[in-house]
């Protein structure tokens, strides 16, 4: 016996002895739609046809009459609704059931297919926006506070290189034939002098020596300072008659310093002088310092 959910249109093949006359209800194995299956009816036998017996007596036509309307109760009362027959519902989602159309099963399947695909396109994405975040944290924690995950950032190696080379440098530059003295300037007053040689005691060349200048008192504490690089040298005149501008200007002019003060070869010396105006009444003593002197690039 074939019958046909009403839900889904799947068709099964179901042994129609299981089906009471009055129906059975099954359930769907595809939708779990529950219906109502009827069974085919019975094939009526011919009965014969009642004797017509003569009527005896009033009260036996009455109780014909009763019978009959009994009987004719009976056979029109509405059946009881019948219950889920579990043995069917068995039959329906087990073994026995016959799908007959394919093509409602291959519908469903790409359906959860697709269901399917689309959570895992919804976790993919998911997955990767939290790396993302993980990783956009890591970069400003590192580019912020690299020590907090343990990185120890090291000075470029091009700055390495030039404290090096300025250290390096300064151990063999002698300073010679350094004197130092008093000019009157008429627009200045007095003016401390200190001039000298930078000899160049290495090897190699080097350039761009730079000094430090210091003045200290009786007591050995230090009054002033100045740094300045060699190269630049002003006459005595101009010492008494020039400006304070117009000799600082002189001895910072760079055509003096990028025409002395570079690529000096081994065993060469620039010129050097420092001017100290107003200087201290209690100056005693001065000293010099090499602080930096530079390896000429290649």
């Amino acid at each position: 016996m074939l019958i046909k959910c009403p839900e889904c249109t799947t068709t099964y093949n179901l042994d129609a002895s299981k089906i009471t006359p009055e129906g059975s209800k099954v359930r769907c194995s595809r939708c779990k739609h529950i219906f109502t299956v009827v069974g085919p009816e019975p094939k009526v036998q011919d009965q014969p046809q009642p004797v017509a017996t003569p009527p005896e007596s009033a009260p036996d036509s009455m109780d014909a009459f009763e019978k009959e309307f009994a009987s004719f109760f009976n056979e029109h009362k509405k059946p009881p609704k019948a219950a889920v027959d579990q043995d069917m519902l068995a039959d329906l989602e087990g073994a026995f059931q016959q799908p007959l159309i394919e093509k409602q099963e291959s519908s469903s399947s790409s359906q959860a297919d697709r269901q399917q695909n689309q959570k895992r396109s919804v976790w993919s994405m998911l997955l990767l926006t939290i790396v993302l975040v993980v990783a956009l944290a890591l970069g400003l924690v590192y580019y912020l506070k690299p020590s907090l995950l343990g990185i120890k950032l090291q000075p470029p190696a091009s700055s390495l290189t030039a404290q090096g080379d300025i250290q390096e440098g300064v151990a063999n530059i002698g300073l010679e034939n350094v004197r130092q003295y008093f000019v009157p300037n008429e627009k200045e007053g007095q003016l401390f002098i200190i001039e000298g040689q930078a000899i160049n005691r290495f090897e190699e060349p080097r350039e761009l020596i730079r000094l430090k200048a210091s003045l200290f008192n009786q007591q050995g504490s230090e009054v002033t300072t100045q740094e300045f690089m060699c190269g630049n040298v002003v006459s005595l005149y101009q010492l008494q008659v020039a400006s304070r501008q117009d000799i600082e200007a002189a001895l910072t002019a760079k055509v003096g310093i990028l025409t002395n003060n570079t690529n000096i070869q081994p065993g060469a010396s620039v010129p050097f002088m420092v001017i100290f105006f107003d200087a201290p009444e209690t100056v005693e003593e001065f000293g010099l310092e090499v602080i930096q002197a530079s390896v000429p690039a290649q």
